[in-house]
């Protein structure tokens, strides 16, 4: 969905999250409406998710298994926002005026830029505009009734956001909460959205580069000494794998799990005196009751979705790298999708907003060890970004405008996009 992140904006009316107060004080949620301070919080299927057997309150007090948007938010000190955007800004710029020129002509890039027929900028921005629509899907496959028009405003106001504020991630999933509470799904159900498509779409970026190397080696390929970065996805993938599994498989199993963690962390804090705590057997708990019927009733929707969605990354990819020159005779299919695949991977530590500098100086120097032109593939490059990095931002900005002017009108808390819980009505029985 988002390999990409726009600025913080103000929360919408009512509790942080929930979205805004109806005209009867009733607060939107994924169930239905509650009433403002009333003890209940209902999942996307309008059940309440507890762990300990308690209900999460709707004003966020209260046991909550919904992450806490003001926490996820929470303004770092000024000072240390200030150096993590020079250091952003000058890792920018080093990357792409310091280590790019030396292997590569800004020059002969613009050159092959030039060269490309009028078919493949036609066929470039229909694969952008398909990019960018299928954004909405995985989050459309978790959350029941989401109306597209609603996921593709929030994943291009987001993808905006970490696009342009380093470490951009935090604020994005803060405006998440904002916006899905506005449509009227509770805090619960955001958390497992989040949740949920975030290990998805991480699997799906660590899982590309181990499908590529064993592709071509299956084909005898060279596999452009990329090996290591495959087996590591391998392990992670794994681990990360069998830890799911156990968590899914047994309440008793995700506790030892919870447990484990534990220990680990306690004993690192015991090196920091820092105090003790259980922080993770409760998360892990948490995770697995919000997320089991997910998992279990929508799982293959999600991972057919993610799919589709990634897919036409990678299809908008062949057509960067193809239009401005680098053939199949130079460069295989499989070859260029193990390149952005290593490339996205190395994108998953967020050094700078989208990856800027790093994703790219990977790409170009994949495509290089495989046999392209440099200055070509920094034309595949800056083709890449420019049908991938910046329309978010743009569509973003509108987007943005759009959800504001919907709020001011309170056009989302009168059509909310969750459909309320059927009501239970109760007989008193008859005197005797």
């Amino acid at each position: 969905m988002h390999d990409c992140l726009v600025p913080d904006a103000a929360a919408p009316a009512g509790p942080e999250g929930q979205g805004e107060a109806g005209p009867d004080g009733t607060v939107p949620s994924a169930g239905g409406t509650v009433p403002a301070g009333d003890d209940g919080a209902t999942t996307g299927d309008g059940t309440t998710s507890t762990v300990d057997g308690t209900t999460p309150r709707a004003d966020g007090t209260g046991p909550s298994l919904a992450l806490a948007p003001a926490e996820i938010t929470a303004r770092k000190p000024l000072g240390r926002r200030i150096a993590g955007l020079v250091v952003s800004l000058g890792l920018i710029l080093v990357i792409f005026l310091v280590v790019i020129p030396q292997f590569a002509d800004y020059s002969q890039a613009w050159d092959a830029v030039q060269k490309m027929s009028p078919g493949w900028w036609v066929a470039l921005g229909v694969a952008t505009v398909v990019n960018q629509m299928s954004f909405a899907w995985p989050y459309q496959a978790v959350l029941p009734h989401l109306r597209y028009r609603h996921g593709f405003m929030e994943t291009q106001t987001t993808s905006a956001i970490s696009n342009t504020v380093p470490a951009g991630g935090a604020v994005a999933i803060g405006m998440t909460f904002k916006m899905f509470g506005s449509f009227g799904f509770s805090p619960v159900a955001i958390s497992t959205a989040v949740a949920t498509t975030g290990i998805w779409i991480m699997s799906f970026k660590l899982g590309l580069p181990i499908i590529g190397v064993a592709l071509l080696a299956i084909t005898g390929q060279s596999t452009g000494g990329v090996v290591g970065a495959a087996v590591l996805g391998l392990v992670v993938i794994v681990v990360l794998g069998l830890l799911l599994w156990l968590v899914f498989r047994s309440p008793t199993s995700a506790l030892w799990i919870g447990r484990l963690g534990d220990r680990m962390l306690n004993w690192a804090l015991h090196f920091a005196h820092k105090q003790q705590s259980d922080r993770v057997e409760q998360g892990v708990l948490h995770f697995r009751d919000q997320t089991n019927d997910i998992i279990r009733n929508r799982g293959m929707l999600l991972t057919l979705a993610v799919l589709a969605s990634q897919c036409s990354v990678i299809v908008l990819v062949f057509f960067c790298t193809r239009s401005v020159g680098i053939t199949t005779s130079q460069l295989s299919d499989l070859e260029v999708l193990l390149s952005i695949a290593v490339a996205r991977l190395v994108g998953v530590i967020p050094l700078t907003p989208g990856g800027l500098g790093t994703i790219d100086a990977a790409f170009i120097g994949m495509l290089t060890a495989f046999g392209a032109n440099s200055s070509v593939a920094l034309a595949a490059d800056m083709i890449w970004r420019l049908t991938t990095y910046f329309p978010p931002i743009f569509i973003g900005l509108i987007t943005y405008f759009i959800w504001k002017r919907g709020m001011s009108k309170r056009l989302y808390a009168s059509h909310p996009d969750a459909v309320p819980a059927p009501a239970v009505t109760t007989t008193a029985p008859a005197a005797q």
